[in-house]
């Protein structure tokens, strides 16, 4: 099916609003981009400003969106979600190949464009508001490792870039079992094997933590030295306790700026020695 014969077979109040989105797409201007993803400001009625964000339909996962609502109707700075929608962004191709997801606009610059104008006190400052923050999250539970829902989450073992996905998982024995078959080599999944059982937290019931997965400075937001947003939940899922701490500073390591690092170390609660020595083992990597 062609887009044309697509877009013909929606129902009539669909198709306007597909159009008012492809108009949105054409964008006013760029936020952000990286290869087929995009963020745009744009204006809808009445003149309010929200961000348009444009990604391939293979790459989106409408749970994140289903996240990020949770995170905002929770008390998380995370943007409001104001609709998804699949549409076609060229009539040459098969049906809707982007999925636009529109949020409200958070005010403000992301913080890497501006902690190194700040002073010390007004970084401190910073970083007590990015701790009560994730307090909050680590607040809001589920008895799953996945999304809300308890649908599956993004491979968060998987450094490749490839869009994989995992889960659900009622347990953190399951969750471990799973992520154990990502070690290839059989003495060190043997000697991981048998610490598993003493590292793991038992709690009962399960206990899984609102996490965000991808702490860059880029995704925090502040204006007049207050965050005003938390964006960029594509990495996010409940979650054992440590993992924030872990993808932080093993999985997403080599993402983080080096003068950002050390903040999150202190912001974040610290895992276990030999459990992120274990998230680095079974970590698949692109190959050097």
């Amino acid at each position: 099916m062609d887009y044309d014969t697509w877009f013909k077979n929606l129902p009539i109040e669909e198709r306007k609003k597909v159009e008012e989105i492809r108009s949105l797409v054409q964008g006013d201007k760029t936020i952000w981009e990286k290869g087929s993803k995009r963020v745009l400001e744009a204006k809808i009625g009445g003149g309010k400003v929200v961000a348009v964000n444009v990604k391939s339909f293979s790459m989106f996962r409408r749970s994140v969106a289903a996240m990020m609502q949770y995170a905002h109707d929770n008390g998380i700075l995370a943007p409001r979600v104001l609709g998804c929608w699949d549409v076609g962004l060229q009539r040459t191709v098969m049906e809707p190949h982007n999925t636009v997801m529109v949020t409200d606009r958070v005010p403000g610059q992301s913080l890497d464009k501006i902690w190194h104008s700040l002073n010390a006190l007004q970084k401190e400052n910073i970083e007590v508001q990015l701790r009560q923050q994730i307090r909050k999250m680590r607040e809001l539970t589920q008895p799953y490792i996945g999304r809300i829902g308890n649908e599956m989450t993004s491979d968060v073992f998987d450094c490749t870039g490839f869009k994989r996905d995992m889960g659900p998982f009622a347990s953190e024995e399951l969750f471990d079992a799973w992520s154990l078959e990502k070690i290839k080599c059989p003495i060190s999944r043997a000697f991981w094997e048998g610490c598993l059982p003493s590292m793991r937290e038992n709690k009962e019931p399960p206990r899984f933590v609102l996490t965000h997965g991808n702490l860059v400075a880029d995704n925090i937001m502040v204006q007049d030295g207050q965050i005003t947003g938390i964006v960029g939940w594509s990495c996010s899922a409940f979650l054992p306790e440590y993992m924030e701490y872990a993808m932080a500073t093993v999985i997403h390591r080599k993402r983080m700026q080096e003068w950002w690092l050390p903040v999150l170390e202190r912001v974040l609660e610290p895992a276990g020695y030999f459990r992120c020595k274990y998230v680095s083992a079974a970590c698949v990597r692109t190959p050097k």
